[in-house]
């Protein structure tokens, strides 16, 4: 597949679309598990069902770190990307 003709604009809305999709699915999955074991709680799965506030906080929380890791390997490129989900995160957080 030929990608030389996607210009980065087109990436990063293909990235933002794929992670918003993985991340619904994700806590689709972790919600839909029962019953939890200790082992299920100690390997970090919750046992209860997180609101969309707390989710999306958790999410900032991890890109920010991830954003931190890029800067100070000087991947600018990742941490621009990592930079455009941030805001699109905290959007959604300043729309509830």
């Amino acid at each position: 597949m030929q990608l030389d003709n996607i210009d980065d604009d087109m990436l990063d809305t293909i990235a933002d679309l794929v992670l918003d999709k993985l991340l619904y699915r994700m806590k689709n999955e972790i919600h839909a598990m029962s019953p939890m074991s200790i082992n299920d709680i100690i390997k970090g799965q919750i046992p209860f069902k997180e609101t969309d506030e707390e989710f999306l906080i958790s999410e900032l929380a991890r890109l920010m770190t991830l954003l931190n890791m890029y800067e100070e390997k000087e991947q600018y490129r990742k941490a621009a990307i990592i930079k455009n989900k941030l805001n699109i995160i905290q959007n959604k957080l300043d729309k509830l």
